[in-house]
């Protein structure tokens, strides 16, 4: 069973389950009636995830992260949960006011402490992180953020591209990208994963109506952002999937042996992303 808490002002309302990710399940425009997070909430009452689940037959969307990996690998000796331990952790709550809430949860796997606090701003939603303890030489950390596909334009700077998996995906080949950023509809039988590389941290989505999102992150500590697009191709989803990065690979020795790769210093991490609705 599911614990939302709920955040308001008189531009946005959010929904965070903080039972399973301790993620956003709704961000709602108040003023244009548009709710910009894909999620499929009549199957929420059946999502109990458990330690080590399986994520793909499961996920059922809302705005997560993925730590300390994506695929399951072995990192320090073990192997990883698939998708990391993130998305399916119990968060407890730290503060919380009508506007603002900070929750934290200790990693099943990591043993990291990861605190995160999101706080309104009149139209704008903004989320921070703090991992500390962090004990693994070499993670990910990615932004999960799922829309709903209603005919969508993706506006961003970007150097290049690459196909995760050039044998996964039927919209875009190594050399054109065709409509994968634009006329993005349901129901056309595609999808396609891709890296993005050389973007500036801000990113902006429009709608058929001409409803805005502003997306924008710190790309010092996620500089690589990747896209998942499912316009029913796969498991007869429609969604997209906005995810910035601190690796430019999905695999994590990969990513370390070509320095594509930002990692702390020190056991501490520290990021943030923020949400614009115009």
């Amino acid at each position: 069973m599911s614990n939302n808490i709920k955040l308001e002002n008189e531009f946005i309302y959010v929904d965070i389950d903080i039972s399973h990710g301790g993620k956003p399940v709704k961000i709602f425009d108040k003023k244009k009636n548009i709710d910009w997070v894909w999620y499929n909430s009549d199957q929420q009452k059946y999502f109990n995830p458990k330690k080590y689940s399986d994520y793909d037959s499961q996920w059922i969307g809302g705005y997560e992260e993925l730590y300390p990996n994506d695929k399951v690998e072995i990192i320090e000796g073990n192997e990883a949960p698939d998708h990391g331990e993130l998305w399916s952790s119990n968060w407890k709550i730290v503060n919380q006011s009508i506007e603002s809430l900070e929750i934290s949860t200790k990693g099943y796997f990591s043993k990291t402490l990861v605190n995160k606090k999101f706080k309104l701003t009149k139209n704008k939603l903004s989320v921070r992180y703090d991992l500390s303890e962090i004990n693994l030489k070499k993670f990910l950390f990615k932004l999960h953020l799922a829309l709903p596909i209603n005919n969508n334009k993706i506006y961003f700077t970007f150097e290049r591209f690459k196909k995760v998996d050039n044998n996964f995906g039927n919209i875009v080949n190594s050399k054109n990208l065709n409509n994968f950023l634009s006329l993005i509809n349901e129901n056309q039988n595609s999808n396609d994963f891709l890296y993005f590389y050389g973007v500036d941290g801000k990113v902006h989505i429009q709608d058929r109506n001409g409803n805005k999102l502003k997306l924008t992150y710190d790309k010092e500590t996620l500089p690589y952002f990747w896209i998942f697009q499912s316009r029913g191709g796969w498991n007869n989803l429609n969604v997209n999937v906005l995810e910035p990065c601190n690796s430019g690979l999905k695999d994590i020795e990969d990513a370390y042996d070509q320095n594509m790769i930002y990692l702390p210093k020190s056991d501490r991490y520290k990021t943030w992303y923020t949400i614009e609705v115009n």
